[in-house]
């Protein structure tokens, strides 16, 4: 296992394939093991970076206190450890926010952004839900809170094929203080991002999609992000909502590989 030491955390991170890197940010409480079935394809084509962001997975996690942009130049931090000085960057949800902010503060480090279900900043509803799982979190426990998710996340349809499997990744979560407090710690950081003043200074090609039935993060809420960046694209999937890049991954992927191989967007 291989830890980076960076702005006073350790971050546990991974690196696979060979090529221009390619950085995948998880979102609020992921692991780099979300990315498990993006690794393997992308890292055909690509040197793949993913990691555990502060707050989750292997690496530290402090309270709260910390933002989205603090996790963005952690990012910075493990590509400079890591000796990458540019990359593109790929990010689901919270990882779509470190990756605006990694965008506005660090542009030299980012060649293209991808984005999936991200917003430039929260609404009411979707404040509502992080305050709600924070509630579970502390007072049910972590299985809780992700069971929640997952249901507000994916189609019926998509649980009922694969219940098999997702009850056995909800039996793995681990449940301790660590595990909590790194969790609100995100949360936070999650509920005050905002950027809509700052998104116009992003100027490099851009990808941003959604689930048209994204319940945690509104679908007017990812679009209005793509209208704030100059010539970003935007592509929507219908019929699914915030778990999309899994319930669509095989389009999803060829989609993002597209974006990230072609010369010009």
């Amino acid at each position: 296992m291989a830890y980076a030491d960076v702005n006073g955390v350790k971050l546990y991170y991974e690196v696979h394939g060979e090529g221009y890197p390619v950085v995948l940010i998880g979102g609020l409480g992921s692991q780099a093991q979300s990315w498990a079935t993006q690794v393997p394809i992308y890292s055909k084509h690509f040197k793949v970076v993913v990691f555990d962001n502060r707050g989750s997975g292997l690496s530290d996690k402090p309270g709260p206190g910390y933002t989205t942009a603090d996790l963005a130049d952690d990012t910075a931090g493990l590509m400079d450890a890591l000796g990458i000085e540019k990359a593109h960057v790929a990010g689901k949800s919270m990882g779509g926010m470190i990756g605006q902010w990694l965008a506005i503060k660090h542009p030299h480090k980012v060649s293209k952004l991808v984005m999936g279900c991200s917003a430039a900043s929260r609404d009411e509803v979707g404040n509502v839900i992080l305050d709600t799982g924070r509630e579970i979190a502390a007072k049910v426990g972590m299985k809780a809170v992700w069971t929640m998710a997952l249901y507000l996340g994916y189609t019926r349809e998509y649980i009922e094929k694969n219940i098999s499997t997702l009850k056995a990744t909800m039996a793995a979560i681990p449940e301790s203080p660590d595990t909590l407090r790194g969790y609100i710690g995100q949360s936070h950081a999650v509920e005050t991002h905002n950027t809509t003043e700052l998104l116009s200074k992003i100027d490099v090609p851009t990808l941003v999609m959604l689930g048209e039935t994204d319940l945690t993060t509104s679908p007017r809420k990812t679009r209005e992000l793509a209208s704030l960046i100059k010539g970003a694209r935007l592509k929507t999937f219908p019929g699914v909502g915030h778990g999309f890049w899994r319930e669509r991954q095989e389009e999803v992927d060829e989609l993002v590989l597209e974006f990230l191989r072609s010369e010009s967007v």
